[in-house]
């Protein structure tokens, strides 16, 4: 890896080029299939600087030092003063048998957006985000993944490799894009860095 092309924590000077990422990553209104390398929803440069100063955001150099795919991870603490979690009644539960929702110790992965010259590297911002999670004592992780309209398969790979599974669904209405339902999905992530190592590159696999 040369220098400039590197994973590291966003500052507030990122802010700009993140929201840069996610509107080349958006989704039209009038779409009837996913672009290549996936597509965000929402978000504005304000909320951008908040995430930065609360959640794990992570950032992907290019070669040529511009950022190229950017990673947002709520911490259990953020997760819980969201609003996401205040919308979590809206969720139509739908877990395989023996399942039980976990009680503490959970995150969220927010946001993994990469240009889609840049998607290769995918795995590892992932997992540059997954560990830090993992350092900070969390063993539950849920992300969803958009199913309706169109659906959002950029990180389907990421989570199957990660042992993911599919738990629930949340039916929303986004301005400018209308009704969306996305998929719930939950991983155990509590263990070994090894582990996760082994599910970047099972991931990297997934998406070449």
């Amino acid at each position: 890896m040369s220098a400039p092309e590197r994973i590291r924590r966003a500052t507030h000077d990122d802010a700009e080029a993140i929201l840069a990422v996610k509107r080349a990553l958006a989704l039209p209104a009038d779409a009837r299939e996913a672009p290549r390398g996936g597509f965000l929803l929402g978000a504005s440069l304000e909320g951008y600087r908040a995430l930065i100063d609360a959640a794990d955001v992570w950032v992907l150099n290019d070669t040529s030092g511009a950022v190229a795919g950017f990673a947002v991870l709520l911490p259990e603490a953020v997760l819980r003063a969201s609003e996401l979690w205040t919308r979590r009644e809206a969720i139509q539960w739908d877990a395989p048998g023996g399942w039980v929702l976990p009680e503490d110790r959970v995150c969220y992965f927010d946001q993994l957006a990469i240009l889609p010259e840049a998607r290769m590297r995918a795995p590892e911002l992932a997992l540059t985000a997954l560990r830090g999670a993992v350092r900070g004592g969390h063993e539950h992780l849920f992300a969803t993944v958009v199913a309706h309209p169109v659906q959002n398969t950029a990180s389907l790979a990421l989570l199957r490799a990660l042992g993911a599974r599919r738990v629930g669904s949340v039916d929303e209405a986004y301005e400018g894009v209308g009704r969306i339902v996305s998929d719930l999905y939950y991983a155990p992530i509590g263990g070994a860095d090894t582990r996760l190592a082994e599910t970047t590159r099972a991931g990297r696999r997934a998406v070449r």
